[in-house]
């Protein structure tokens, strides 16, 4: 008999330096403009960052113009550059992706929709943000309740990491399916495209949250209403879609949560955040069979995560479902993970206003 060839092992997937920094927004006013401090990840020395996603709630009724600039560590400051638009629903916009014409051309950083990349050759140290009130703001009444950033860096693989060390738990997400929405020519397409507000919608009702409820028209018979209403709300006019990681965190900061875009570093902090009653909506893709128990592929869409059993597979609610129970899901710890890692592990952490979080160790995605 022949002996059973060697097994290889999983190919490893990347891995990135991952820090989440919140800027103090009591200090940098003048007149109706906010200037954070220069914003530093703690890797920052040893690996620069090479992408930034902005993070800010604003109370409702405020609008504000959103703009970041980096400080790259070969050229110093770049030039401010615009990231949002943010007005009432419908007059909600990102920057088109473009890079600012006064930098070497080499080392153009370049919005592309909620991330600001470094160019190939070029790598920061710092970022700042930049707020500008449409309507004048009393000292005493200023707005802007929160503004984050989130870095990522690529650091050098660990191969497939631990597993998830996850205590049974799943918490409870109502679960809703974007599929009950038909297609349309407004709001990035209808309910095809709809799965970051039909997510959204599960984990600010999780929260008991109220949302805004779109006229009956825009929900089928049965349907939930609130999920057209929350696809007004973080439609991004520029980019033609719902799916805009920042504009989903911005909508939910006016409906009384605190809301960041961060990326996680595994699925161990996932477990960490789920385990103390935090659902988490994630950003994955793959291909046909690659996600077990995924009757989709996709290039971009988002989920709820909202525990783990046992074996450390992701109980999730996914809205991709047909409707009901059949949302929620156990997808397989590894393929996930992968799907997940194609946006460096990119989730929304949604929480009520002023909810401690768990202790975070290492370079603190939270």
């Amino acid at each position: 008999m022949h002996p059973d060839p060697p097994v290889a092992p999983p190919p490893a997937r990347p891995e990135w330096h991952t820090h989440l920094v919140r800027a103090d927004t009591a200090a940098g006013w003048d007149g109706r403009r906010w200037t954070s401090a220069a914003l530093s990840p703690v890797f920052a020395a040893d690996a620069p960052p090479d992408e930034v996603v902005p993070s800010w709630n604003l109370e409702p009724g405020a609008g504000a113009d959103v703009e970041i600039r980096a400080r790259s560590v070969v050229a110093g400051w770049h030039p401010w550059q615009d990231m949002a638009h943010w007005g009432a629903p419908g007059d909600r916009r990102s920057s088109p992706a473009h890079a600012p014409s006064d930098a070497p051309d080499d080392l153009l950083p370049v919005v592309d929709t909620d991330i600001l990349r470094a160019a190939p050759r070029d790598r920061w140290d710092a970022v700042q943000l930049r707020v500008t009130l449409h309507e004048p703001s009393p000292a005493s009444a200023r707005p802007l309740r929160l503004a984050a950033v989130s870095f990522t860096a690529p650091r050098a693989s660990a191969g497939r990491g631990p597993a998830v060390a996850a205590v049974p738990h799943a918490l409870a997400v109502p679960p809703l399916s974007q599929r009950a929405y038909p297609a349309r020519d407004d709001l990035g397409g209808g309910g095809p495209a709809w799965c970051s507000p039909t997510s959204l919608t599960m984990v600010a009702s999780a929260w008991g949250m109220a949302l805004p409820a779109a006229a009956a028209a825009d929900a089928p018979h049965g349907a939930d209403p609130r999920v057209p209403g929350v696809a007004r709300a973080v439609y991004d006019s520029s980019y033609d879609g719902t799916g805009n990681w920042a504009f989903n965190t911005a909508a939910a900061g006016e409906w009384g949560l605190d809301a960041v875009v961060t990326r996680l570093a595994s699925l161990n902090e996932a477990s960490t955040l789920t385990q103390s009653g935090i659902p988490l909506i994630a950003s994955v893709s793959f291909r046909d069979g690659e996600l077990p128990g995924a009757d989709y592929a996709t290039a971009g869409h988002l989920l709820v995560i909202r525990g783990f059993d046992a074996r450390g597979d992701v109980l999730v609610a996914d809205p991709a479902n047909p409707g009901g129970a059949a949302g929620l899901r156990t997808y397989p710890r590894d393929p996930f993970d992968t799907a997940w890692s194609h946006s460096r592990r990119t989730v929304y952490l949604v929480t009520p206003r002023g909810r401690a979080l768990p202790p975070a160790a290492g370079e603190a995605a939270w």
